[in-house]
């Protein structure tokens, strides 16, 4: 059979066509019809149709007679497992026991809807579209609060078992399950599932999907991370700019997510595996670089890690291939000379951006750091009493706004760190 045979529709390029006939085919199966065969060559159906859409790729791609070898995503099992509950529940066997009358009155309503949810949480670039999950919760349904706590929990574990979606959607999904609501609590057992609800709605942790388009058909390959192989080298020389002809976003955003959840973790060498996998993937994404050299960063102030090696240098100028006139980015460009000793050069660097930035003193106390390192003490010193000078007619022009920044924000940011500069200093000057 056909994938079209399977879905029973005719060829088309419509996703959303594609998944309302996915959603029929299973819904339209009686409970004591429904096969794990027949329910694979569905799935395989609505994937390369799909594909099809949005490729042109394959367009009548025949279902093997063998569907035990097919598989499915453990996100699809977190779905199907309730579904197929919901499925066995009859109507009078659920108004004999303890399933709310409103939930017994609409269980078919309940398939379809539930059912819904897993044929697009299954599409990734479906899924990752604020608008495809506003149209699908704008739902009578869900105007039923009985319903909605019923669904609530299922729909928890269901969600976070494959987590890969935008913030937005995340937080559009929580306020209408309430699932991080306190008055409300969810229960002990599912804490891994709320770990995943608290990381997923940080603020710190929105990483952006707005790239992510795919117009061409992707080579196989694997979905779990535990058997992907593929370079530890970052190819950071050969910059891939955005494309969606040659970029897997789905194996991007995948890999990105690990190297996050590392992070968050603080586990530095699988941050680094998944960062390099990330970026040898899709390089032209400022988020990932970002996390990334926060984390060594913050490493780096705890003298915890040396940025010594030619990729962090590559991170740094990525970065600034992004943000050109970042200080934070440009200072780290010196600091990474600094810590490979090449002290010469990293002076160098400090006196250009003290001309670039000269209201930032936090410049100056790298350059003096640097100096010291080098056996330059005097001029430390030195440099170190120019900061005394300046401080208070520096954050008199900042907060007058007749800096050289390019924005308040910027003007904030570097007070803050003058003023954090120049306690360091006085610290240093009382312990002599």
């Amino acid at each position: 059979m056909t994938m079209w045979e399977v879905l029973k529709i005719a060829r088309t390029e419509s996703v959303s066509a594609i998944r309302a006939a996915y959603v029929r085919v299973l819904c339209e199966t009686k409970p004591e019809e429904f096969s794990v065969p027949d329910f694979l060559a569905a799935h395989e159906a609505y994937q390369r149709s799909l594909i099809y859409a949005r490729s042109g790729a394959d367009p009548d791609f025949e279902i093997p007679e063998d569907r035990n070898s097919l598989r499915i995503t453990r996100g699809v099992i977190a779905y199907m497992e309730p579904i197929v509950r919901l499925r066995e529940l009859s109507a009078p066997d659920a108004a004999k026991g303890n399933t709310p009358p409103e939930v017994a009155a609409r269980l078919d309503d309940i398939v379809c809807f539930y059912t819904s949810m897993m044929a697009l949480h299954d599409d990734f670039y479906s899924r990752i579209e604020m608008d495809n999950w506003q149209e699908l919760l704008h739902n009578d349904l869900l105007s039923n609060n009985v319903i909605v706590r019923y669904l609530r929990l299922p729909l928890l574990a269901s969600c976070a078992a494959e987590p890969l979606l935008p913030q937005s959607v995340w937080l559009y999904l929580d306020m209408i399950f309430q699932w991080s609501n306190p008055n409300i609590g969810v229960p002990k057992d599912y804490a891994d599932e709320m770990k995943i609800l608290k990381v997923e709605t940080d603020p710190k942790w929105d990483l952006s999907f707005a790239r992510f388009r795919l117009i061409k058909k992707l080579p196989e390959r694997p979905k779990e991370k535990d058997v992907v192989a593929g370079p530890l080298k970052w190819e950071y020389k050969r910059a891939k700019r955005p494309s969606s002809l040659n970029t897997d976003f789905e194996m991007y955003a995948a890999y990105r997510r690990f190297a996050r959840d590392a992070i968050i973790a603080g586990n530095m060498p699988e941050a680094e595996k998944w960062f390099v996998r990330s970026a040898n993937v899709f390089d032209g994404d400022s988020d990932l670089f970002v996390i990334y050299y926060d984390f060594l960063r913050g490493l780096r102030e705890r003298g915890e890690y040396r940025m010594t090696q030619a990729m962090h240098l590559g991170i740094i100028e990525r970065l600034l291939d992004f943000f050109p006139e970042h200080l934070g980015f440009l200072i780290s460009r010196a600091d990474y000379y600094s810590d490979i000793k090449d002290f010469d050069r990293a002076i160098e660097e400090y006196r250009k951006l003290e001309n670039q930035f000269p209201d930032s003193l936090m410049v100056l106390y790298a350059m003096a750091k640097a100096c010291r390192a080098n056996g330059q003490e005097a001029e430390a010193s030195r440099i170190h009493k120019l900061i005394e000078k300046r401080y208070k007619s520096v954050q008199e022009r900042l907060k007058s706004g007749r800096s050289h920044s390019l924005d308040s924000a910027s003007m904030q940011s570097i007070m803050h760190q003058n003023e954090e500069v120049m306690r360091l200093v006085s610290d240093k000057g009382k312990s002599k």
